[in-house]
């Protein structure tokens, strides 16, 4: 009686964190370079226990789902997206903190730096991009090989790495990673969409379906619980008569 209660407050449990995760690919569904996030079910420590029922720890584990987006074409000559394997590199000036990323929607700042919409700098492969004063109002372009030029001279290179293990880079924010125990390699020929943007992979469709799902699990395991609790108590009042 008392496993099917733990059973049942286990699912509950899982179905909540299933909800969340949903819900938070559901908020990034118009967020460029988005991936979405999935959980992987884990089983430990198969055992039975006093009554010889089958008994195991369940874990979820999270990770990222890499598939390609939609390419969209934007027209800026800033923005820019990865075919393919590769992120981009950013950081943040204030902490010096690198982050990656498929998001390439680019800007330039007053000061001539290459910056992300939420203000990180764009890496290149000689750290930062910064365009000199007389190369800001020249016209910009990107190519497919990462090259970034002003009019016909080229200024910089973007630095695109990957991972052995991508899907194992730690969410950070959006579409924004860390990689806390992996070093970044070299992507030799890139191969990018200059004026595209890559949406995200979430299929929201797909996914209220699955969160529909993961609610009907949850009523039906609060409703285990709620029998069972009437159960034990009607057991408990039968037991005070005797």
């Amino acid at each position: 009686m008392l496993l099917r209660l733990q059973n049942a407050a286990a699912s509950m449990t899982e179905a909540i964190r299933q909800q969340e995760r949903l819900a938070n690919n559901l908020a990034n569904v118009n967020t460029a370079g988005y991936k979405q996030e999935r959980f992987f079910v884990e089983a430990l420590n198969e055992r039975l226990d006093a009554e010889r029922s089958p008994r195991s720890d369940r874990r979820l584990t999270q990770w990222n789902d890499l598939t390609q987006g939609a390419l969209e074409h934007t027209g800026n000559p800033l923005d820019v997206a990865i075919e393919g394997d590769g992120f981009f590199v950013v950081t943040d000036a204030t902490t010096g903190a690198t982050f990656y990323t498929r998001a390439g929607q680019f800007r330039l700042d007053g000061e001539g730096y290459l910056r992300t919409i939420d203000g990180l700098l764009v890496e290149g492969e000689d750290g930062p991009i910064q365009l000199l004063p007389h190369e800001r109002n020249r016209t910009l372009s990107i190519s497919q090989d990462g090259v970034l030029h002003a009019d016909e001279r080229e200024v910089a290179r973007l630095r695109i790495v990957r991972f052995a293990r991508p899907e194992a880079l730690q969410r950070v924010e959006g579409a924004r990673f860390a990689a806390t125990d992996q070093e970044p390699l070299p992507v030799e020929t890139p191969h990018l969409r200059p004026g595209f943007l890559e949406s995200s992979n979430v299929n929201p469709v797909l996914a209220m379906t699955e969160m529909i799902e993961h609610f009907h699990r949850f009523e039906t395991q609060q409703k285990i619980i709620q029998t069972t609790d009437q159960l034990l108590g009607q057991i408990t009042r039968d037991l005070g008569k005797f």
